[in-house]
């Protein structure tokens, strides 16, 4: 009974966030996969990658060996549930990001560093997967988020 209605709220929660995602890109007037060009996201991995490759019509992954970066889309108007503090989460505000952002630091032993940046209607977040060092996760997400910046700003 209790996983039932864990499946449920799932469900439920998946579906409302798709709603304003799906929101976020028409707003931010690009496809997650045309706000980065291969050739930025080789350069801040310091590795080749292929073409952006389409997750669903909110987000976007590049691969590179056993690595991944990837960029979401969500609605900002959420933008102050996204930034409340969760157990084993510690967030940090980052300056010099569009209109406000902050990482997000997992786990204890191998960690994942997530940034998310608000510019206007659209949350962006970044993530790099495969990549240890979480100060190298950070800068990575910084650049590719310096780059998407540049491209609204161009548009």
């Amino acid at each position: 009974m209790k996983s039932t209605i864990s499946r449920r709220f799932a469900i439920i929660a998946g579906t409302l966030a798709t709603f304003g995602t799906i929101e976020a890109v028409a707003q931010s007037g690009s496809t997650p996969c045309g706000l980065l060009t291969a050739a930025q996201v080789s350069s801040a991995v310091g590795a080749t990658v292929g073409n952006g490759e389409p997750i669903a019509t909110t987000g976007c992954t590049w691969s590179w060996g056993r690595a991944t970066a990837t960029l979401s889309l969500s609605d900002a108007s959420k933008w102050d549930q996204m930034k409340a503090p969760l157990p084993g989460m510690t967030r940090s505000s980052v300056s010099g990001l569009g209109d406000d952002a902050f990482s997000s630091t997992m786990g204890t032993g191998k960690q994942l560093v997530v940034l998310s940046v608000k510019k206007g209607p659209t949350a962006y977040r970044f993530k790099v997967y495969g990549v240890d060092n979480p100060s190298d996760q950070l800068s990575i997400e910084k650049t590719l988020a310096a780059d998407v910046l540049t491209t609204l700003s161009a548009h």
